[in-house]
């Protein structure tokens, strides 16, 4: 067998439905043999048995390594929308026997064959990385200047990195972002995102191609449903699946091409509200209140 493709995914239940549509559009597209960790919290065996099912028509074609995580960890520290298991990748160089790894969010929908970025150089790079921005921009601009860094300086999304996890250990990066993150607990807007953007301030990171990592907020103008070429990740809140998706979100179409490819084809945003759904959709008031007003202007 060939040297396989290594993924890893830090996903909790909250995110089962991103999860599903991601590693399905994953192995759609990709034409490697993928050794798959997925390191989760909450997941019984019926949940694990569901995401084969989704997966089947992929069956030889991957391997699927379970990680349990307690996130309890990281309790001093911010979440994001209140859940902190985004934290978790910070963890990998540790859980995962490998030398390098591709890391993707389970927000995204792959519509790129991931080969040519697991097998590029790095050049002497921990991390290769695309989602570009500037600190400027940034929601911790303000932070970030305080601490002395430069406004024009490059700021990347971390949802989708190739880490080459042997220098990572080496250098004791795991330690240096857990060291970063008790000196400032309060002030971590992206929450471990804003720790990799300071630890790797600088460009000591490689930028790889932009389609990668295509951001597509919920107010993005539609794409069609067949479109191609790129990692298309849905940044911002609310996703395709928070309640109400289908109404709020412009690209749920291309979504839920996907989707209904998988265990969840029938899933209704505004159906099975969980206590956690609930709440989230009461953190997220603004941004719907935001993102439907964008639209009714633009109607």
């Amino acid at each position: 067998m060939t040297t396989p493709l290594i993924v890893a995914l830090c996903a909790d239940k909250n995110i089962e439905v991103g999860l599903h549509v991601t590693l399905y559009s994953l192995l759609e597209n990709t034409s490697d043999f993928l050794k798959i960790y997925l390191v989760q919290s909450g997941y019984q065996e019926r949940d694990i048995k569901r995401l084969h099912r989704t997966l089947q028509p992929f069956n030889g074609q991957y391997e699927l390594i379970l990680k349990s995580f307690d996130v309890q960890v990281f309790k001093p520290y911010k979440g994001i929308q209140g859940n902190k298991f985004t934290w978790v990748r910070l963890m990998l160089a540790s859980l995962l026997p490998e030398s390098r790894v591709i890391y993707l969010d389970s927000d995204l929908l792959v519509r790129k064959d991931l080969g040519p970025l697991f097998r590029q150089d790095l050049d002497g790079h921990v991390l290769g990385v695309s989602g570009m921005g500037s600190v400027k921009w940034s929601l911790e601009k303000n932070f970030f200047v305080s601490l002395g860094m430069n406004q024009a300086a490059k700021y990347f999304n971390a949802g989708v990195m190739l880490m080459d996890l042997d220098q990572w250990r080496q250098k004791d990066i795991t330690k240096a972002c857990m060291d970063f993150a008790d000196q400032h607990p309060n002030q971590l807007g992206a929450a471990d995102q804003t720790v990799l953007n300071y630890i790797f301030y600088e460009n000591n990171f490689l930028e790889v191609d932009p389609t990668y990592n295509h951001a597509l907020y919920p107010d993005t103008p539609s794409l069609a449903a067949n479109a191609s070429g790129y990692i298309f990740h849905f940044v911002g809140s609310p996703k395709p699946w928070d309640i109400l998706g289908e109404r709020v979100h412009s690209n749920y179409r291309l979504f839920a091409e996907t989707l209904r490819k998988t265990e969840f084809r029938s899933c209704k945003t505004y159906l099975h509200l969980t206590p956690y759904r609930q709440k989230r959709s009461i953190r997220l008031a603004k941004s719907y209140f935001k993102y439907l007003r964008r639209k009714w202007l633009r109607a």
